[in-house]
């Protein structure tokens, strides 16, 4: 009885996939329709075709319009240009960014410095330095110095990254009245 059930299913299968007439439009919303409903019976979730993300993508961008002059030890360097903000993650009054999720998140930051002056900076995990940005025009006769950095930091939901100067070496950085000088940014891989 078993070999006659068997016989019968592969039988009708092969008849549905060699099939007859392919179904209409309608049709094929109708099954789709009938599979989710058993699916979700069975406490199948639906989820969108996005590589498994829930959430939509977080990136920021911001840029210093000024020039940032004698900072304090341990004084946060905020930001104050935002031109992206995907996931709203980057506070311009804290100059912090804060983790929605856990991940590894990838930042960089740059700084200038005009002749004679210096400008060192870290980026700081939950204030724990991460990694430093050494921007330094004292050997300099004339002209700038501009340096960038780099850190890929693996974060908790509710951490917090920002940038500040290292030690008490928060001397000069020019960052010129349109913010394309000190820039700050991020992304969630």
């Amino acid at each position: 009885m078993k070999s006659f059930r068997a016989l019968v299913l592969l039988l009708s299968l092969v008849t549905d996939v060699s099939g007859s007439v392919p179904d209409t439009p309608q049709q094929v919303v109708t099954k789709y329709n009938n599979y989710k409903t058993i699916c979700t019976g069975l406490g199948y979730k639906s989820t969108q075709c996005n590589g498994g993300r829930t959430e939509g993508p977080i990136v920021f961008q911001s840029s210093y319009k000024g020039t940032l002059e004698n900072l304090k030890t341990s004084e946060t360097v905020k930001f104050n240009q935002v031109s992206l903000n995907e996931g709203s993650a980057y506070s311009t009054t804290t100059g912090k960014f804060t983790a929605p999720l856990d991940g590894v998140y990838s930042f960089s930051w740059t700084t200038m410095s005009n002749t004679g002056k210096y400008f060192i900076t870290e980026i700081v995990l939950n204030g724990i330095p991460m990694a430093y940005n050494h921007t330094d025009s004292r050997g300099l006769s004339a002209g700038y110095c501009m340096a960038s950095s780099h850190a890929n930091i693996k974060m908790k939901k509710g951490d917090e990254v920002w940038i500040r100067p290292y030690r008490n070496y928060g001397q000069n950085a020019l960052c010129d009245e349109k913010g394309q000088w000190c820039n700050f940014s991020g992304f969630k891989l």
